[in-house]
């Protein structure tokens, strides 16, 4: 018997080692094992329960009253059992949760009755509703409050852990000093001077995020950065979780901690914790400010940035009647085979145009089609599309290129091939307000040559304004 008692005594404390240093999963599955193997024990099921609860998710919360439960079926009067149940029943959401909302008071009470004055009712009284009604304060506010006050008074780190230690060793019975303590403990650690920082001042570090977020935001629209810089907000969420986690792992080790007799009754004195005030207008307004203005900046970068993205430069059509001592030749029979080459564009309300240039109309030197309207959303192989279009009449084509797009931008590229064993060359060019081709004979130029008479040949037909497209 003695011997299983000890079993049960080891596993417990593998336990509660696990749950004190943050190893919830560990310490639940200790847990578990002991109790299978060696039978139903309170300190197990506590200790279960608690792990459970550090999670702070509902489906963790649950698991938490079926482990209480199970444990007071076996240990009705067990006092750490019930206080358990009863803090984790008066922190529930009534609208969430009213049953178990509902039990918290019975549990309460049950507690004050069986050890009145104890540190057990002290602490369910404290996790009851305040006077008034009004709501208590969130555990990471309290511990938030306690951090700066005694940071405040102490400044050094390292000697407010110090001290907060005695003290909580001084008064074991006293949660929030030990939660304190063990907050203060993690915060005094080499590299954690950020995480103090936000601790001690919440609101200009609040502030600072924001306004991180509305330059990002608003930068990307204003500096035409592409649409994945705005990810860059995202640094700014996770910069609270690592706080976030240290505060709930102190209050997890501060719960598991083994009541103590105390050590030093003669510790210096240490502020006294008071009442954790309401929120002040200075925090809500903050917080108001802080939700508004990255809304605010991320609706109007969305919108700027689609507007941008859905832009498309209006183009007037207006082809010279000579080009480059070509002339245009309107009647030309060749025109009307170039026109053929205009792709169907009706669905996308665009304007088509044609035009040859050269000495003899029968065989003309530049042909070029073309159309305007709105292709901010084409797709990004149409140039290759063109370019496989002339592939499929059986030309050969010896090489292609990209080419600088010109004054009108967008982007352009260039083939050369061979019709009826005379090269060719053809340049296509897609912007956001104009897509088309120019064809010409290849005379030996370079690349940068041919693609230089193509973008002069765009850009003497386009002209870039708000008017309507005209055709000449």
């Amino acid at each position: 018997m003695q011997a299983e008692r000890q079993e049960v005594m080891s596993a417990c404390a593998e336990a509660e080692r696990h749950l004190r240093a943050g190893r919830f999963a560990e310490a639940r599955r200790a847990a578990r094992n002991a109790l299978t193997a060696e039978g139903p024990d309170a300190r197990l099921f506590l200790t279960l329960g608690r792990a459970h609860a550090a999670e702070n998710e509902d489906d963790h919360d649950d698991r938490a009253e079926a482990a209480y439960q199970k444990g007071l079926e076996a240990f009705p009067d067990d006092l750490d059992l019930l206080t358990a149940y009863a803090e984790l029943c008066l922190a529930s959401d009534y609208l969430d949760r009213p049953a178990r909302n509902g039990r918290g008071p019975e549990l309460a009470r049950r507690v004050r009755e069986l050890a009145p004055g104890s540190p057990q009712a002290l602490r369910v009284e404290r996790s009851g509703p305040r006077l008034g009604g009004s709501k208590s304060p969130s555990a990471s506010r309290i511990q938030l409050h306690d951090v700066r006050l005694v940071l405040a008074a102490v400044g050094d780190p390292a000697s407010a852990a110090a001290r907060a230690r005695r003290q909580a060793e001084a008064r074991p019975g006293d949660d929030r000093l030990a939660v304190l303590a063990e907050t203060l403990g993690a915060l005094a650690r080499p590299g954690r001077a950020p995480l103090r920082w936000m601790a001690r001042a919440p609101v200009p570090t609040a502030l600072l995020r924001a306004a991180w977020c509305v330059v990002v935001l608003l930068a990307v629209p204003a500096l035409h950065l592409p649409w994945w810089s705005r990810l860059a907000v995202l640094v700014t969420l996770p910069a609270a979780l690592p706080l976030n986690a240290l505060l709930r792992r102190a209050r997890a080790r501060a719960a598991a901690r083994p009541p103590a007799p105390p050590v030093d009754a003669a510790a210096p004195a240490f502020p006294t914790l008071p009442p954790v005030p309401a929120y002040r207008r200075r925090e809500l307004t903050a917080g108001a400010v802080v939700l508004a203005a990255v809304v605010a900046a991320g609706v109007t970068s969305g919108v700027w940035g689609y507007r941008q993205y859905a832009a498309y430069p209006r183009y007037t059509v207006s082809a010279p009647d000579r080009f480059q001592g070509l002339a245009r030749q309107d009647a030309s029979p060749v025109r009307t085979r170039v026109e053929s080459l205009v792709p169907d564009l009706s669905a996308e309300g665009a304007r088509t145009f044609a035009y040859v240039y050269g000495p003899d109309p029968e065989r003309p030197t530049l042909m070029m089609w073309g159309a305007t309207g709105d292709f901010h959303d084409a797709p990004a192989d149409a140039l290759a599309d063109i370019q496989r279009g002339a592939e499929a009449t059986g030309y050969p084509v010896h090489t292609s290129w990209s080419a600088a797009p010109g004054s009108l931008g967008g982007s352009m590229r260039c083939m050369s091939y061979e019709v009826a064993d005379s090269p060719m060359v053809t340049c296509a060019w897609l912007d956001k307000g104009s897509m088309g081709a120019v064809y010409f004979a290849d005379e030996g130029r370079s690349h940068e040559v041919s693609a230089g008479f193509a973008r002069s040949a765009r850009e003497a037909v386009l002209h870039a304004g708000t008017s309507d497209d005209s055709t000449v």
